[in-house]
């Protein structure tokens, strides 16, 4: 099962790391250096093997490190070694090129593939016996649809609150990834989804500071165009003084309000028309490591290279972190461990657990420095 998850994650500036205990990985090494779509994958390797770490983490990257190809974790005998398999292409391997493959276990080792999508065909084919010219055969006649009447742009009854909505959008992203081209989150997390577009614009105008940081980091590209939102079909949609969470938070709340926005954007999603990525779905493997750390088959250290991942994705964003402390069996209240269960079966909700996350990084469990 994939879902999406959101919450709001702030760092406007500096990237985050996060602090985790690992095992001792002595080495590993693949079945092949390079590997065509649709292959498999073998890894195999040996630790010093420790009873309370069942578990290994294989993190592959995509070329440079841009982002994740695959991330799994795979148990280890007694005796210190482990195997694993994985499935090569799909959309996550976006490019060819060298794969780094980084395996963890109380230390690191990496060492890198190479991906080709396509083997060369050494042998020329056949040259193929000349083709017959026939007449086309005449096109079917196309049965066009009688155009539409203009839909009347009505934005549903809002709460008492607000009656209309001002903002130029960022940069919009559609459903269709590929093409999608934005500026958010060029540096993690920046804009945030609570501060509203007008925040930084008036920070840009009366900060030299902040108008020097900025400069540099888009030395193309106008605060407007970073921060903001574009112009939609609808007068005023959305406003620069709301923040993004607070579209958000609407759609997902409110059917009258989700009704009329799809109604107005039906190829867009309201991340997109904001400017955002749609959220990255939640990989299966993070659903199996909650359950087998709230039953004790993997440690935290394990689970939190998951929360990790989940983080530098994207795929869930928490906001207000204050760095400090570490990761600590004893401060983890049983309540969050139940949560993880409850989850792995459908007895929560996503938002439920993605909560007990975030009380776990804001109250200083987990560490984000």
């Amino acid at each position: 099962m994939k879902f999406t998850i959101a919450l709001i994650f702030l760092f406007l500036i500096f990237p985050v790391s996060y602090v985790i205990a690992h095992g001792e990985v002595n080495d590993f090494s693949t079945d092949k250096k390079i590997y065509h779509k649709n292959d498999q994958l073998n890894i195999s390797g040996n630790v010093e093997f420790d009873s309370n770490v069942p578990f290994v983490t294989i993190q592959i990257f995509t070329p440079g490190k841009s982002g994740f190809a695959d991330f799994k974790t795979f148990p280890i005998g007694s005796d210190g070694k482990f195997s694993a398999v994985f499935h090569v292409g799909g959309p996550t391997w976006t490019a060819e090129g060298n794969y780094p493959i980084k395996v963890t276990y109380n230390g690191n080792i990496e060492k890198t593939i190479q991906y080709k999508e396509f083997a060369v065909q050494k042998e020329q084919e056949s040259v193929p016996e000349p083709e017959v010219q026939q007449e086309p055969a005449p096109e079917p006649e196309v049965q066009q649809e009688p155009a539409p009447e203009p839909e009347v742009q009505q934005e549903p009854v809002p709460e008492p609150e607000v009656q209309q909505e001002p903002v130029p959008e960022p940069e919009v992203q559609t459903r269709q990834e590929s093409n999608f081209i934005t500026l958010k989150f060029k540096i993690p997390n920046f804009p945030s989804f609570d501060k509203p577009p007008q925040y930084y614009i008036d920070r840009y105008n009366n900060e030299q500071s902040y108008k020097k940081w900025f400069d540099s980091q888009f030395p193309n590209d106008s605060i407007v165009e970073v921060v903001g939102y574009k112009a939609t079909k609808v007068a005023d949609f959305p406003s620069f003084d709301k923040p993004p969470q607070y579209y958000i938070d609407r759609y997902n709340n409110e059917q009258s309000y989700k009704k009329w926005f799809d109604s107005q954007f039906p190829n867009d999603s309201i991340y997109n028309v904001l400017g955002y990525k749609n959220p990255i779905a939640v990989p299966d493997w993070i659903r199996n490591n909650a359950e087998w750390w709230a039953i004790g088959e993997i440690n935290d250290s394990t689970f939190v290279s998951g929360i990790e991942f989940m983080l530098e994705n994207d795929i869930i964003r928490i906001s207000s972190i204050s760095p400090s402390g570490n990761v600590s069996d004893d401060e983890i209240p049983s309540w969050i461990r139940n949560n993880a269960h409850w989850w792995s079966q459908d007895l929560i909700s996503e938002d439920e657990f993605v909560n007990s996350l975030k009380f776990l990084i804001q109250n200083r469990v987990i560490t984000v420095n």
